[in-house]
């Protein structure tokens, strides 16, 4: 593995734990992130560092302000709430062309992932549900066949990502993601569009005590 390789696995470990503590308010808005004191925590020469915050810039949990240091962001909840909407309307245009489109290679992809998730949610893995999630969206996104809503999908997600992870420790809200999940698997096999961009609206928009806690967290953070 080369030398650049090598400093994006870094760099990524390093922005899932950093995400981890900002989303989690162990890290609050407006601290500053040493790059040195980073590097000696994480055991990595700063090269790795700045590219993990580069990645956190690119999806608004810091502020690189150049020689004023990296600070962690503030979140606006209406901003935050604003952008869950944005990305549930795309995934809702996506599931709806997915399911006059999508190949049945693609779709047993998707029954995969939504069954790497039952699995986490039997033995209560939160990161596993996560990644086996993510799986599942990419999915119904590849499905749609579209290039313009996938580009504009890639922009918007990774705004949402850590929160949408934070949300997944809910009580019940694994199980009740799964049985969502298998819901919009069946409007898509059946080729139902107008079900499945309701159903996927419905999955990734935040409602009632996702909002709530999403809100109660961002006041901690405070």
């Amino acid at each position: 593995m080369n030398t650049f390789s090598t400093t994006i696995r870094k760099a990524d470990a390093i922005v899932v734990a950093l995400e981890a503590q900002i989303v989690n308010g162990m890290r609050g808005p407006g601290v500053r992130l040493d790059e040195r004191a980073l590097a000696e925590e994480f055991g990595v020469s700063r090269t790795p560092i700045r590219e993990a915050f580069r990645q956190l810039a690119s999806i608004g949990l810091v502020q690189d302000l150049g020689r004023r240091g990296v600070l962690v962001s503030k979140h606006c909840a209406s901003d935050l709430l604003d952008a869950f909407l944005v990305v549930a309307e795309l995934e809702g245009v996506a599931a709806r062309l997915a399911a006059q489109r999508i190949t049945s290679e693609v779709l047993k992809a998707a029954h995969q992932a939504n069954e790497l998730c039952h699995q986490a949610v039997l033995i209560s893995d939160v990161a596993g549900f996560n990644a086996a999630n993510m799986t599942f969206h990419n999915m119904v996104i590849k499905g749609a066949k579209n290039r313009l809503l996938h580009d504009q999908l890639e922009m918007a997600r990774p705004v949402i990502f850590p929160f949408r992870h934070h949300i997944s420790t809910l009580p019940g809200y694994m199980e009740k993601s799964l049985d969502e999940h298998s819901e919009v698997l069946s409007a898509l096999s059946t080729g139902d569009a107008d079900r499945a961009q309701r159903l996927m609206f419905m999955h990734v928009n935040l409602q009632g005590e996702q909002v709530v806690s999403l809100l109660r967290l961002l006041e901690k953070s405070e």
